[in-house]
């Protein structure tokens, strides 16, 4: 048949010219013709074949340079808040999630998981999928404080999550009523080394921040002090107030409203470098050189998050810390908007500052808390 020995005859041809036969190749009966062109490679149709595979696989290489999750995100993202709906967590919370809603261009929706000081939230994310739509605020008290005080620990508090950032950081500031003798954190020492045991602090209770570092503060200054426990900062702040307890330690928004009212006086903040939101406040470390203590709230993901996603919200974090009007509201209130340098260099602080904490713990032999 004459079709059928025109075929066999063009696949003798292609198997001659070192190509490879299809029979699809001979639907165009020009196309069943291999030729020279005039630089000795073999075309078809006028393209060269060295030209074909050399466009072939520079699409390839695009093709598999594209990250999968290039597209990211495609839909809401959802900030999950280990506190109430309510305070200075979740402000900051709010606050970031519509700066990243308006970064990111899609929705990132606030989601208060509160409960067990912050650990059923943090939980939840922990086994959230690595997708980069669940991502978790982060807080001191969770991740570096109480994984020291509680023996059966529900996570790791570092490696259990992908940390991407710090997004804030806040000093604790120590108070005393307005009517208190004490002017001075060397006024406070002085008494508390004269009258042992005389001096009270307020706190949450047993392993919260108060306690740790009032206990810090003790052990600084050769003091030891009366441990006053309440059910929160309100009762606490109220009854240095009305001098029924010395002082309290908390973190700076929480006492700041009755400090710019007169009714409690600031003696010293705990950074090392003084609060723009109170400048005329001393540091801690101006009497006691090297004290600090740093209250913060960072931005983790899942384990094993992507590495594109996690860089892409590096990247956008940073530059919320440097927007001017969140800025300012967050200074309002006694914060100050930072990012860390790396997910990497967050990663190193947060070992580092669990680390700390861990020995003050020890030092002040603390018990474990159930």
């Amino acid at each position: 048949m004459r079709g059928s020995s025109t075929v066999t005859r063009h696949k003798a041809q292609w198997h001659e010219s070192g190509l490879r036969w299809s029979p699809l190749s001979c639907l165009d009966k020009q196309a069943c013709r291999p030729s020279i062109d005039v630089k000795g490679s073999r075309s078809m149709k006028g393209f060269t074949w060295k030209r074909t595979i050399s466009i072939m696989g520079a699409a390839l290489a695009l093709h598999c340079a594209a990250p999968a999750s290039a597209a990211y995100p495609e839909r809401p993202i959802k900030l999950v808040v280990p506190w109430t709906a309510a305070g200075t967590v979740d402000m900051v919370g709010r606050a970031l999630a519509e700066k990243l809603s308006d970064k990111l261009g899609q929705p990132v929706i606030v989601e208060n998981k509160p409960g067990a000081t912050g650990q059923i939230g943090s939980s939840a994310v922990a086994r959230a999928e690595p997708d980069g739509y669940t991502l978790l605020l982060m807080s001191a008290t969770v991740h570096t404080v109480s994984p020291n005080l509680k023996p059966n620990f529900p996570f790791d508090p570092v490696d259990g999550f992908t940390p991407i950032s710090e997004v804030v950081s806040f000093p604790y500031v120590m108070v005393v009523s307005s009517e208190s003798p004490y002017k001075s954190v060397a006024d406070l020492v002085k008494a508390a080394k004269e009258k042992p045991n005389a001096i009270s602090y307020g706190s949450f209770g047993p392993g919260s921040g108060p306690h740790l570092i009032s206990e810090l503060f003790a052990l600084s200054t050769g003091t030891r002090l009366l441990h006053v426990p309440y059910k929160g900062a309100a009762p606490a702040i109220a009854d240095v107030m009305g001098g029924q307890v010395t002082f309290f330690i908390d973190s700076l928004p929480s006492p700041l409203g009755q400090i710019k009212g007169g009714r409690l006086r600031a003696l010293a903040v705990t950074t090392l470098e003084r609060s723009p939101t109170v400048p005329d406040v001393p540091t801690m470390s101006e009497t006691l050189p090297g004290f600090e203590a740093i209250a913060w709230l960072g931005v983790a993901a899942p384990p094993d998050t992507p590495r594109d996603i996690v860089m892409t919200l590096h990247r956008v974090l940073t530059e919320i810390s440097k927007d001017g009007a969140y800025g300012d509201k967050l200074r309002a209130v006694g914060l100050q908007p930072v990012a860390s340098k790396s997910p990497e260099a967050f990663r190193t602080w947060l070992l580092a500052q669990k680390q700390y904490w861990g020995d003050v713990v020890r030092k002040a032999n603390i018990p474990m808390v159930e």
